[in-house]
C-alpha cells in the first residue's frame, strides 16, 4: 500500500473541508456546546463548596460522568456534526465526475477510502482537542485530578466520532447527492442505536442484534472501564465500513453479478459478527479500571471472595407474569440484567444465567373480572400474550415446587445463586431508589455459599421488639425482610428467635445476641445463661429506652453501663417532639471508622435519629474498655426527668441552665481482650430501641438531616462479627475532593470557553477561507 498516496488522498480532503465555511461552523458550534455544557457542571460544582457544604465526590468524575457530565451530554449530540461532515466524501466526487478520474487513475479503492478516513482522523482528533481544552481548568483548579479517567473518556469519545465518521464515509459512496448521504448517515446512526431492541426474544438473534446496537457503548469508557468488547466493537464497525465502501467502489469499477457484489457484502458483514461475537464472549473480555480508586472494579473482599468460588456457577432467575416487575427480566430486557453481573463475570466467566418464568395465583383481582369463566393457567396465558411473551414458556409455580418454593418469596422476583456444589444463595430486588441489589449485597449472597452465615440469636419473652412482626415499633425491617436492601438476612447473617426460658444454654452457633428492649425483668436462670454467653465470649447489641432503665440496667452494670433516669430533651425549635440528633464522635471515627468517620466529615447534617433516647453512663472501666460512638449535641439537649409535650413546649435554652445541658452518649461501644480465644469481645449499647424501629426506617428523610440509621445497621453488625459480613465494597478514598475556584472566577472562564476559543477559531475560518477566495 503506496502510504505517500493516501496521505496526499488526506491532505487533499483536509484542504477542501477547511477551505470551505461548514467545517469551520461545525468546530464553533462544537466548541460552543463544549463550552456551554462544561461551565453548566463547573457551576453546580463550585456552587456546592460556596454555600459550605462538603464535596464528598470526585469532582473529575462529576466533571466526566452523571446525567449533566461532559463527555456523557456530547455523547448524545455528537452524530448531529458527523453527517454535515462526512456527507461530500464521496458525493463530490461523483456529482463533479472526479471520480472517474480516480477510476482510471493508478490508485486502488483501499488508497481513496483509506485516505479519505485518514482525513476523517485528523478532524476526530481536532474534535477530541476541543473536548479536551477543559480539562486545563480541572488541572489548576483541582487536586490530584484522576488523569486516566479524563484520558479513558477521551478515547471513548474519540473511538464513538471514529466510528460514526466510517458508517458517513460508506454512506457517501451510495449517492452523487450530499443531503441524502447526509440523511442516509442520520438514519444508519438511528438503526444502529435501536437494532439492540430486535429480536431480543430469540436467544441466537439478541446476541448479534445486541452486539450491534451503538447505544451507550461508550459509557463504560466514558465511567473509566475500558472492556475489550467495547474497544473491539468500535474497531470492527469501523473495519466493516470501511470494507463495504471498499467494495462499493470495486463494484463500480468492476462489472459483477448480482449474486457476486451480494456475496462479498455478506462476507464482511459476517466476518465483523464473528469478531464480535467472539470478543463478547465472557472468557475472551478483558478489562482496564482506569479510575485511580478501581471504582469500576470489585472491592478486594468482593475480589477475595471470588477467588474462593471454584467451579461452575449458575444464577437462575424465577419471574412471575403477573408480578410487576416481570419487564425486569423479560426476554427483550435479558441482555441488559445479565449486565449487571459483568463486574462478576469478568472474575467468573463460567458464570450461566438462566431465566424461569412462571405463574402462581394473581394478586390483582381485577384480572378475575378482566377474564371471567377463566382458569388461573388460562389467565396467565392471555397476560402472557399482552406482554408479547410466548406462553408455552411458562411453568406454574407448584410445577417448580421441588426446586423452590417460591411461596417464601411471596411469588415476587428472586434470583438462586447455585455452585456446582450444591450450595446456594439468594438475592432479591429491593423497594428503594437503586432497586437491584449492589455490590455489597452480591457479594454477601456469594460469601454466604463459602462461610458459614453469622447467626444472631434475638432474645424474647420479655416483650421485645419482634424482629418478624412488621409493627411500627418492630424490627422486621432491618431483620428479616427481604426486600430490604440492610435487612440482616440480605447483608450475610442468619436470624433466630431465643426464648432463654425453654433452654439451658444459648447454642454455640449464635455468633451475636441481639436484646431490644426488654419490658419485664430476666429471671435468675437466664441471667445466669447471659452471664455464660459473656463469659464465653460472645458479642451483643442491647437495646435501652425510656422507662426500661430498672428492667435494663441490672443487665448493663454487668457490662460497665447504665441508664440514666429521665429522658433527652431539646427545644421544639430545634427539632419537633423528642427526636435526638445524635452525632458521630471522633473517637468513633478514629477507632472504629466505617460510617461514623463518613458521619464526622459531615458533622453539620448527619446523624442517627433517635426518637426517645436516654442517656448512657458508664459506671465501671474494669470490665471493659467504653467507645462513646454517638451523643447528642451539647448546646441543645439536656435531660427532663418529667414526661413533657414537646410539641407545646416554648422553653428557650436560656431558661434551661439548671436542666443539665450537656452531650449526652446515646450509644457507647465495650470491648475487651478474652485470652483464651486470643479475640476482642464487642458489645454495643443503644439508649434508644426506636432508631432501627420499622417506623424510624420508613422515614425516608427529615428537613436538613442526613439519616444515618441505615448505615448503622450493618455497620454495626459487621463489627461484631469482625468484618465477616457484610461484605465490605469501600474503594480507596476520593483524592480530588475540592476546587479553588470561586463563584467570581466563573465568568471569567465563562468568557473565554463559551466565546472566546469559539471566536478565535471562527475568525481563523474566516481568515482561510478569505484567503483561499482571493487566490
Amino acid at each position: 500500500m503506496n502510504l505517500r498516496l493516501i496521505l496526499r488522498i488526506a491532505r487533499t480532503e483536509l484542504a477542501v473541508l477547511f477551505y470551505s465555511p461548514v467545517a469551520w461552523l461545525l468546530l464553533v458550534a462544537f466548541t460552543c456546546q463544549v463550552g456551554f455544557d462544561f461551565m453548566n457542571i463547573l457551576t453546580e460544582i463550585v456552587k456546592i463548596k460556596a454555600l459550605g457544604n462538603t464535596i464528598t465526590f470526585s469532582v473529575t468524575a462529576g466533571f466526566v460522568l452523571g446525567l449533566k457530565g461532559i463527555y456523557e451530554v456530547i455523547q448524545e449530540t455528537i452524530y448531529l456534526y458527523i453527517p454535515l461532515l462526512t456527507m461530500n466524501l464521496m458525493s463530490r466526487e461523483y456529482s463533479s465526475g472526479s471520480i472517474k478520474l480516480l477510476y482510471s487513475s493508478p490508485v486502488s479503492s483501499v488508497q481513496i477510502i483509506t485516505g479519505k478516513f485518514v482525513s476523517m482522523v485528523v478532524f476526530a482528533l481536532i474534535f477530541v482537542i476541543i473536548l479536551a481544552l477543559p480539562t486545563i481548568v480541572m488541572f489548576i483548579s483541582v487536586p490530584h485530578v484522576d488523569i486516566t479517567l479524563i484520558l479513558a473518556g477521551l478515547l471513548s469519545m474519540f473511538l464513538l466520532i471514529l466510528t460514526y465518521c466510517s458508517i458517513g464515509l460508506f454512506m457517501t459512496t451510495l449517492t452523487s447527492y450530499q443531503v441524502v448521504a447526509a440523511v442516509a448517515t442520520l438514519s444508519a446512526l438511528a438503526f444502529l442505536n435501536y437494532v439492540g431492541g430486535i429480536g431480543q426474544e430469540s436467544i441466537f438473534f439478541r446476541e448479534i442484534t445486541y452486539w450491534l446496537s451503538i447505544k451507550g457503548r461508550a459509557s463504560e469508557m466514558v465511567g473509566g472501564l475500558i472492556c475489550s468488547d467495547d474497544v473491539i466493537y468500535f474497531l470492527a464497525v469501523i473495519l466493516l465500513f470501511l470494507w463495504l465502501s471498499v467494495i462499493k467502489l470495486n463494484n463500480e469499477k468492476t462489472r459483477r453479478s448480482l449474486l457476486s457484489k451480494t456475496m462479498r457484502y455478506a462476507l464482511a458483514v459476517c466476518t465483523i459478527i464473528v469478531i464480535g461475537f467472539a470478543s463478547s464472549r465472557p472468557a475472551m473480555m478483558g478489562f482496564y479500571d482506569a479510575t485511580r480508586s478501581k471504582q469500576r472494579t470489585l472491592s478486594e473482599e468482593s475480589q477475595k471472595v471470588m477467588e474462593q468460588l471454584s467451579g461452575p456457577m449458575t444464577i437462575t432467575t424465577y419471574v412471575n407474569i403477573f408480578d410487576k416487575e416481570f419487564d425486569v427480566a423479560s426476554p427483550r430486557e435479558q441482555k441488559e440484567d445479565m449486565a449487571r453481573f459483568k463486574m462478576y463475570t469478568r472474575f467468573k466467566p463460567e458464570i450461566k444465567m438462566e431465566y424461569v418464568y412462571y405463574y402462581s395465583t394473581p394478586k390483582d383481582s381485577t384480572l378475575y373480572r378482566q377474564y371471567p369463566n377463566k382458569n388461573i393457567r388460562e389467565i396467565a396465558y392471555e397476560v402472557a400474550k399482552k406482554k408479547n411473551f410466548n406462553p408455552k414458556k411458562l411453568k406454574s409455580a407448584e410445577e417448580l415446587k421441588e426446586k423452590i418454593d417460591l411461596a417464601k418469596e411471596n411469588y415476587r422476583f428472586v434470583r438462586v445463586v447455585e455452585r456446582g456444589s450444591g450450595e446456594q444463595a439468594r438475592l432479591r430486588l429491593f423497594d428503594d431508589m437503586e432497586y437491584h441489589p449492589s455490590e455489597t449485597e452480591i457479594s454477601a449472597a456469594l460469601k454466604k455459599m463459602l462461610v458459614t452465615p453469622v447467626k444472631v440469636g434475638a432474645i424474647t419473652g420479655h416483650q421485645e421488639r419482634s424482629t418478624t412482626k412488621k409493627g411500627d415499633q418492630d424490627y422486621s425491617l432491618f431483620a428479616t425482610h427481604g426486600r430490604f436492601r440492610y435487612s440482616m438476612i440480605n447483608q450475610g447473617f442468619d436470624l433466630v428467635e431465643l426464648n432463654l426460658k425453654d433452654m439451658n444454654d444459648i447454642p454455640s452457633n449464635i455468633n451475636i445476641l441481639l436484646i431490644a428492649e426488654m419490658r419485664s425483668s430476666m429471671s435468675s436462670k437466664e441471667q445466669e445463661i447471659i452471664d455464660r454467653f459473656l463469659e464465653r465470649g460472645g458479642n451483643m447489641m442491647i437495646m435501652g429506652d425510656v422507662g426500661r432503665q430498672e428492667v435494663m440496667n441490672p443487665l448493663l452494670r454487668k457490662v460497665g453501663l447504665k441508664l440514666l433516669p429521665g429522658i433527652i430533651a431539646q427545644p421544639s425549635d430545634v427539632n419537633p417532639g423528642d427526636l435526638v440528633l445524635a452525632k458521630a464522635t471522633q473517637i468513633a471515627a478514629d477507632s472504629i471508622g466505617g460510617f461514623y468517620k463518613r458521619m464526622v466529615d459531615r458533622q453539620k447534617h448527619s446523624a442517627v435519629t433517635m426518637p426517645s433516647a436516654v442517656a448512657l453512663e458508664v459506671v465501671d472501666t474494669t470490665k471493659f474498655h467504653p467507645i462513646v460512638l454517638l451523643q447528642s449535641n451539647a448546646q441543645q439537649t439536656w435531660i427532663e426527668y418529667q414526661t413533657k409535650d414537646f410539641l407545646n413546649d416554648s422553653l428557650s435554652l436560656d431558661s434551661l441552665q439548671g436542666e443539665k445541658l450537656g452531650a449526652y452518649p446515646t450509644a457507647i461501644a465495650l470491648t475487651r481482650k478474652i485470652k483464651a480465644k486470643d479475640k476482642k469481645q464487642r458489645i454495643i449499647v443503644l439508649g434508644d430501641a426506636d432508631c432501627f424501629s420499622n417506623a424510624e426506617l420508613q422515614k425516608s428523610s427529615r428537613p436538613g438531616i442526613y439519616s444515618f440509621n441505615f448505615n448503622m445497621i450493618p455497620g454495626s453488625f459487621r463489627w461484631l462479627c469482625y468484618n465477616k459480613f457484610p461484605v465490605s465494597s469501600s474503594r480507596a478514598p476520593y483524592l480530588d475532593k475540592d476546587i479553588s475556584l470561586t463563584p467570581m472566577d466563573l465568568s471569567t472562564i465563562k468568557i473565554i470557553y463559551c466565546y472566546g476559543i469559539p471566536f478565535i477559531i471562527g475568525l481563523c475560518g474566516i481568515w482561510i477561507c478569505w484567503r483561499r477566495r482571493k487566490r
